[in-house]
């Protein structure tokens, strides 16, 4: 990349996913030009905690961009004021998101050239909640999917899909994980593809899809039963 690209990365607080885009934006040579923090909501407490385990923990944030000229930012919110200004400063062709709420029409137009998501799951099939688990459970393939948002959830034009292989995984958690690490690798690939042109995003067929809702404890037994029983 002749130009390299100005890249905003919005994340909570020291969630595990937001950490893991840092890093393989930062193994793949990308430049962040500032992280913007959501901290001190429900939301950034609850996604601290979600795939929460004991096998895998990335480093944290400070530790990660330690001496590297990357500036970090603490909000409230991402549709904040404070955090429409500092966008606007820092004038970025992408925003990446990290774990990040559902971003309002002032944000999402801000980028040059657009807000790029990973999304654990293959779209547009399955939109919404909890779709790894829902993917086991309907017997469907396994994946991660980078795309660009829009003002729907998980509806944006899609940059790149990949299958998951999880047949040595023993419990959700595991396959939830592996799947993490997918959706940061893709979002890395998607803007290498997209600076060279040798990927392109191409708008959803929205038509068929179907958004899920979180599963029942019932439900994540049965998906943990079934990961077993391979």
């Amino acid at each position: 990349m002749k130009n390299p690209p100005i890249i905003v990365v919005l994340m909570t607080i020291e969630n595990i996913h937001g950490r893991e885009v840092l890093l393989k934006l930062l193994e793949h040579n990308l430049p962040i030009s500032a992280i913007i923090i959501e901290h001190k909501s429900k939301l950034s407490e609850n996604a601290r905690i979600y795939l929460k385990n004991d096998f895998y923990n990335p480093k944290k944030v400070s530790e990660i961009i330690c001496n590297l000229q990357i500036k970090t930012h603490f909000v409230e919110n991402h549709n904040d004021e404070q955090t429409e200004n500092l966008l606007q400063q820092y004038n970025p062709d992408y925003i990446v998101l990290g774990n990040a709420r559902i971003l309002k029409s002032n944000i999402i137009q801000i980028p040059k050239k657009g807000i790029l998501n990973a999304h654990p799951a293959i779209l547009p099939k399955y939109q919404g909640l909890d779709c790894v688990g829902w993917s086991i459970l309907n017997g469907d393939s396994v994946g991660a999917t980078a795309h660009f948002i829009d003002e729907g959830i998980d509806s944006g034009p899609i940059v790149l899909q990949e299958i998951v292989d999880y047949s040595n995984c023993r419990s959700l958690l595991e396959v939830r994980i592996m799947v993490m690490k997918k959706c940061a690798k893709l979002i890395a690939k998607s803007i290498i593809g997209l600076e060279s042109g040798n990927l392109i995003a191409v708008e959803q067929n929205t038509s068929s899809d179907h958004t899920y809702p979180l599963l029942s404890a019932e439900q994540i037994k049965q998906i943990n039963n079934i990961l077993n029983s391979n």
